[in-house]
């Protein structure tokens, strides 16, 4: 599945994130997961618990944006599936301007964006 993780110097982030999708038609499970679904079918899962085999703390291989106030060794991260980059980055930015502050995506290839710099043709999930 694609995906990437979303960041903040919060850890409060998945309760921040739910309480943004369940009011727009989200489900939640007890395991701290809360899924969307858009009108063509496409789901957008965010995880609030991800494994330990994920280090969030190696340097990103590019930085899109400013990433200056992110602090990677204690970010909490939520790891979200979705086959649409640009559903992803409709829904990472409404998250994000509705956090008090700022928010940040790891994506696949390794690149680390502001919510505010995300691009859907050049996100990789």
């Amino acid at each position: 599945m694609k995906g990437a993780f979303v960041l903040a110097n919060n850890p409060g982030l998945y309760r921040q994130i739910e309480a943004v999708l369940v009011p727009a038609g989200g489900r939640t499970a007890a395991d701290q997961t809360v899924q969307v679904e858009d009108k063509s079918g496409f789901l957008f899962t965010v995880f609030g618990v991800i494994g330990p085999e994920h280090d969030l703390r190696a340097a990103p291989t590019d930085v899109r944006g400013d990433v200056s106030g992110l602090d990677q060794s204690t970010a909490t991260a939520c790891w979200v599936e979705c086959r649409s980059e640009a559903l992803f980055v409709r829904w990472v930015r409404a998250i994000a301007s509705r956090r008090p502050d700022p928010t940040w995506v790891l994506d696949g290839d390794g690149v680390l964006w502001s919510a505010d710099s995300l691009d859907a043709s050049g996100l990789v999930l």
